[in-house]
C-alpha cells in the first residue's frame, strides 16, 4: 500500500495539509461553524443540526478532533464538543501567510 511521504516536507507544510484536510468535507466545515461561539455542544446536539447520522457525525467528530480544532470533555454519560479556536486561529494565520500573494 503506497504512503504519503510526508517526512519529505517541513512539519509546518504537513500541518497545514492536515488542517486543510480536516476541512475537506462540507459537514465538517458545518460542524465547526455550528460550533462557533458556542460553549460545548454533544453529538446529539450536533446530529440535530447536521443533515446526517449519528454514526456519521461521529466520524466527522473524530477526524476534526484528531487534526486538533475540536476538544472534547466528558460530562458525566455525555462528550461535549468546543472549538480549539486558538488552534484555528493558529493554522488561519499560517494558511495565510503561506498563501500571500507576493508583490511583483
Amino acid at each position: 500500500m503506497p504512503y504519503a511521504k510526508t517526512n519529505l516536507f517541513s512539519e509546518k507544510t504537513v500541518a497545514l495539509s492536515e488542517f486543510a484536510k480536516a476541512l475537506s468535507h462540507p459537514a465538517r466545515i458545518e460542524i465547526l461553524t455550528f460550533l462557533h461561539g458556542q460553549s460545548g455542544r454533544t453529538c446529539g446536539e450536533i446530529v440535530a443540526h447536521i443533515p446526517l447520522s449519528q454514526p456519521s457525525v461521529s466520524r466527522h467528530l473524530a477526524t476534526l478532533k484528531e487534526a486538533g480544532l475540536l476538544s472534547e470533555q466528558q460530562r458525566g454519560s455525555e462528550h461535549l464538543y468546543s472549538l480549539e479556536t486558538s488552534q484555528i486561529q493558529r493554522f488561519c494565520e499560517a494558511f495565510s501567510q503561506t498563501l500571500k500573494p507576493t508583490s511583483v
